[in-house]
């Protein structure tokens, strides 16, 4: 028992040694989809490496107007990494949110949800500071539910 707890250390050691530094820091741009009011969606994210195989990743967005309707949100999720080669990752995500949607000419004025989202995501090294990403997640939020659609650009530091 003692040598299998032994060997079972050794590999968790070696594998993340060979994974993305601790700490590492990602600044950048998005731009997607959402189906809420099928529009267009634009933000900034930031990203923090926890360890080899967790990231937190909050970042703010706007949706553009479409439909009298637009809004500001705000995501906390965290980012569960899983190397599929030298230079890519995939990883499945989970979080909470907050959406803060403004309508127009409907007498509803602001109204403000929290919920959470889930999905998934595949991001790609292009050099060793420069990191492009799709990503793909639904929010659960009391009647205004969604589907995004992302594709950003990331600085790393």
């Amino acid at each position: 028992m003692k040598r299998l707890f032994i060997i079972i250390i050794a590999i968790a050691a070696a594998t993340a040694s060979l994974m993305a530094q601790k700490g590492e820091k990602t600044v950048g741009l998005l731009a997607g989809y959402t189906t809420e009011n099928k529009s267009a969606v634009a933000g900034l994210f930031f990203q923090y490496r926890c360890s080899s195989l967790l990231r937190l990743s909050p970042d703010c967005q706007f949706i553009i107007k479409n439909n009298d309707r637009s809004a500001f949100i705000f995501n906390g999720n965290a980012h569960f990494i899983i190397p599929t080669s030298r230079n890519t990752n995939i990883y499945p995500l989970v979080g909470i949110t907050y959406h803060n949607w403004k309508t127009y000419n409907m007498g509803l004025g602001n109204q403000n949800r929290f919920g959470a989202n889930v999905g998934a995501g595949f991001e790609v090294m292009a050099t060793a500071t420069l990191k492009l990403s799709v990503e793909a997640k639904y929010s659960l939020i009391k009647d205004f539910s969604s589907g995004n659609f992302f594709a950003s650009i990331g600085y790393l530091f």
